[in-house]
């Protein structure tokens, strides 16, 4: 179907670290150019979790212009108030460290080191004050700056309206994917990383409203909470199905006030891996989120959700 299966080559996109790289060695030898982030566009996205939200950072972080943070989900916003991912999760951080450190010659990397002061300065970030703190050290003639953290896709709506007020212009983004393949795909992660030995059938079983698979695939609280915080407006909303194109990505570097690089479709990050849902587990997960299917069904949505099982 339309979206659900993406050109992958070995996992990796090639091209954009390569370029990527070769910026960050050119900018080493320039002189930075100081400026205040509160003065940039902030980009902050919002999930879904499974949605293309790496393979997203990929592609902002390609764009002049674009400050993104050296690591994907800074996970910030999150830890102040009260929702269903507040915890700080240092096990990641840790995770991602040993991810740098236990690469052959993990230093070959240029931002390598830029990446594992961010891990730790993370850790240690407790307000906005630290936040904007963060990006201003690295921000060098940069307009935009942002992260995408798919925790952030349940914050209170007190948190949603401080973060849209941290610079002159702050805007949302927000990937959905057809809810029952993202919650197929976020079953395989949960067996590869965290509940190996648990059978597929005693995963379904668990999906329930309020249930982690469940909250990261009801895109309607998402939308109504931006919604009551009055940042409908200031929200991009983009579907799994239409990310890769280039109508797209162009349309989104309008909105966004940033030049337009082709999107590269068959360099996709973190592919899904591990076993597959049969026909019959896909059938049962749909019928598991057929509410939220039901939601979804009454809403304006935007380009690529017609193609989703909506049956």
């Amino acid at each position: 179907m339309h979206g659900w299966t993406a050109l992958i080559t070995k996992g990796c996109v090639q091209s954009w670290a390569w370029e990527r790289t070769l910026l960050d060695r050119f900018r080493r030898f320039l002189p930075r150019h100081k400026a205040d982030p509160r003065d940039c566009t902030m980009v902050v996205g919002l999930g879904a979790m499974k949605s293309g939200t790496t393979w997203l950072t990929e592609y902002m972080s390609s764009l002049p212009g674009f400050l993104h943070s050296p690591i994907k989900e800074m996970n910030v916003f999150n830890m102040f108030a009260d929702n269903p991912y507040r915890r700080r999760n240092d096990g990641f951080r840790l995770f991602k460290m040993e991810e740098i450190l236990l690469r052959p010659n993990p230093f070959d990397r240029p931002h390598a080191r830029d990446q594992l002061r961010a891990l730790a300065q993370i850790g240690h970030i407790h307000d906005t004050k630290a936040y904007l703190a963060f990006f201003a050290e690295r921000l060098d003639g940069h307009t935009h700056i942002g992260e995408i953290s798919p925790s952030y896709s349940h914050l209170p709506l007190e948190t949603l309206r401080q973060v849209a007020g941290l610079t002159r212009d702050v805007r949302f983004l927000f990937l959905m994917r057809d809810p029952a393949r993202r919650a197929a795909s976020h079953i395989r992660h949960l067996r590869r990383r965290e509940r190996v030995d648990v059978p597929i059938d005693t995963l379904l079983a668990e999906v329930r409203p309020g249930q982690g698979v469940w909250l990261r695939s009801d895109y309607g609280f998402t939308l109504d909470r931006l919604e009551q915080a009055g940042l409908a407006a200031k929200t991009r909303v983009m579907t799994y199905e239409a990310l890769f194109q280039d109508e797209t990505m162009r349309g989104l570097c309008t909105w966004l006030g940033l030049p337009f690089n082709k999107p590269k479709p068959d360099k996709i990050v973190h592919p899904g891996r591990g076993e597959d849902l049969t026909q019959a587990q896909l059938d049962q997960l749909r019928d598991r989120l057929d509410p939220i299917y039901a939601d979804l069904a009454r809403r304006d949505l935007p380009p690529g959700a017609e193609g989703w099982r909506w049956t």
